[in-house]
């Protein structure tokens, strides 16, 4: 018997990036931006999901429409499918739901004015997901997210952190920290091989099979991430040994047997031409190219877009997904427990407190949006430069601020 392998690979856009400067734009776009989506336009039969920001849409409509129009062409030919997410990349379990739904709302209104375009999937930010997110999603005509696959393994039984008696799951992340850490020539040797020995397993079981999940007072279908492939297919593409991408394409077709969609690569556009993740070394647009052009010689492999996919193979299985993210603990401490960060949130409920003072018509967009910005997540976790966080301070200030008058204005009117 034949079987197909269905596959596609997933980019992320988001010029708020937390360790980029302002004034590197420019060359994000035309080392990074440009070359990718051009070459990905030129390969034959390649479909990918892509995800860019509604704040990265409005920089570029303004600065670099022609991202767009490369964009639009992709997106008319069928190569390109975009996905919904939040305006300006926030958490998602960390907001208010009003807030989410501004957020929502925010991406959909800038879609469609620079793309015409209105997305059936939705790309979480650092995959962060609650179980209050497929009703919300669902009123908004998402029929689809990514989830993590590694945070939905650890959902089921829902094993407690906080219980003493759980032993901590170990990510594949892990054994890549262990290797950086790795001072010596020997060290390194031996902690390469027992990441490579370890990824190349996980890659094997991966479980790409959808899930419809069960969520509070609706479901939706969830589409599988395991981090392990990001990391392996990144290794070859930076040219480490015996990561191939020969061996790339040897493992997705272990998957043909799989009712699922295998997604081997996904990870940030910014990573491919423009920054450096690991040792100083560069993805170049062509590296791409040609791990797409062995992944298209696979025999029996399918490059499909998610709203396709999602049509042909309906989910068998109904599961639960924690609250959680993709961050190495899974959990959402990268937001919550620097002291900035916990000294940006006071400020930003303090403006919420002044919200709930007024019906929602009342509110003008100007302060939504400063609102939005604060809440960026680039500006709070990972390792944001100075101006990230500050561009985050400065607008829970200029929305604080706003807010304030329209309240005196109102009290004493």
């Amino acid at each position: 018997m034949f079987f197909l392998v269905y596959s596609t690979v997933i980019l992320h856009a988001n010029l708020q990036y937390a360790e980029i400067p302002v004034e590197e734009i420019p060359n994000v776009v035309h080392q990074s931006y440009i070359p990718v989506l051009t070459s990905l336009l030129e390969i034959p039969k390649i479909e990918v999901v892509l995800n860019f920001t509604g704040v990265t849409l409005e920089i570029l409509n303004n600065e670099y429409p022609e991202v767009l129009d490369l964009l639009k062409e992709g997106i008319e030919k069928g190569k390109f499918e975009m996905t919904g997410t939040g305006y300006s990349h926030p958490i998602f379990p960390l907001l208010p739901i009003e807030d989410s739904r501004k957020q929502i709302e925010f991406n959909l209104q800038v879609m469609e004015n620079t793309l015409n375009y209105k997305p059936t999937g939705f790309w979480l930010p650092e995959l962060a997901y609650d179980p209050t997110l497929p009703s919300l999603l669902k009123e908004y005509g998402f029929s689809y997210i990514f989830i993590d696959e590694e945070l939905y393994n650890t959902s089921s039984p829902l094993l407690n952190y906080s219980n003493p008696n759980n032993l901590p799951y170990t990510s594949a992340h892990h054994y890549i920290t262990e290797l950086n850490k790795s001072k010596n020539l020997l060290g390194r040797l031996l902690k390469f091989r027992r990441a490579l020995s370890e990824l190349k397993k996980r890659s094997k079981r991966a479980n790409f099979a959808p899930v419809e999940l069960k969520g509070a007072k609706s479901t939706i279908t969830g589409l599988k991430i395991p981090s392990v492939w990001s990391i392996i297919t990144s290794a070859s593409m930076y040219g480490y040994p015996f990561v191939s991408f020969r061996k790339i394409a040897k493992l997705i077709s272990k998957h043909r047997k799989q009712n699922g969609l295998v997604i081997p690569y996904g990870t940030d556009l910014e990573f491919i031409g423009y920054r450096s993740l690991v040792d100083g070394k560069l993805i170049t647009p062509e590296q791409l190219r040609k791990l797409l052009m062995k992944i298209l010689k696979i025999e029996g492999n399918e490059m499909i877009l998610p709203k396709e996919y999602i049509k042909k193979c309906k989910p068998t299985d109904l599961g639960y997904l924690k609250t959680g993210s993709w961050a190495q603990n899974q959990r959402l401490d990268l937001w919550t427990m620097d002291e900035d960060n916990q000294k940006l949130e006071r400020i930003c409920e303090e403006i919420r407190w002044y919200f709930r003072q007024f019906l929602s018509e009342e509110i003008d967009e100007r302060i939504w949006k400063h609102l939005l910005l604060a809440e960026n997540s680039d500006g709070r976790g990972w390792d944001p430069i100075p101006e990230r966080r500050l561009a985050c301070f400065s607008h829970a200030l200029e929305a604080l601020s706003l807010v304030k008058e329209l309240y005196r204005e109102k009290k004493f009117k």
